[in-house]
């Protein structure tokens, strides 16, 4: 059970091929949960209650620009491996690129914010897609068992 979506990268379209086990081969390359956690990792604790005292001008994170900058690096890391391992894996049944290049088709969406932002968002509904057709195997997959052990 597979999908097919064309995407365009540096003026040139591909085939990505999604199919059920893209992402769980997505998953055991990047962790995605790991990944999650680290992107969604707040770098410091919630406020509930301030008082008249609290001065909103005032640095109340408690970590310095280096500290914050490491955070970043990390979240931006990890989100260029998920981003660049899935689209290896989805281009690689038709195209068999090297990781390596499909990191040097990558690189000028890398480097631009906005064309960086459209990848994420591509690659997001990908795996979602992918989660899908896994979801719809398996169920076809009950299905079948069921109608096997009626016939028994």
């Amino acid at each position: 059970m597979k999908k097919n979506e064309i995407i365009e990268l540096n003026g040139k379209e591909y085939t990505l091929e999604l199919n059920r086990d893209s992402f769980v081969k997505i998953d055991k390359l990047c962790n995605i949960e790991k990944t999650m956690e680290i992107v969604n990792k707040k770098p410091y604790e919630y406020i509930d209650e301030i008082d008249d005292n609290f001065n909103p001008m005032e640095d109340i994170t408690g970590l310095s620009l280096e500290e914050l900058q490491k955070i970043a690096d990390e979240r931006d890391r990890v989100l260029t491996n998920l981003v660049e391992r899935s689209i290896f894996l989805w281009l690689y049944p038709n195209y068999q690129l090297k990781i390596s290049e499909v990191h040097e088709l990558l690189k000028p969406y890398f480097e631009d914010n906005q064309k960086l932002e459209w990848l994420g968002e591509q690659v997001s509904k990908y795996l979602f897609e992918c989660v899908k057709i896994r979801e719809t195997y398996i169920e076809e997959q009950k299905n079948l068992q069921a109608l096997a052990n009626k016939k028994k």
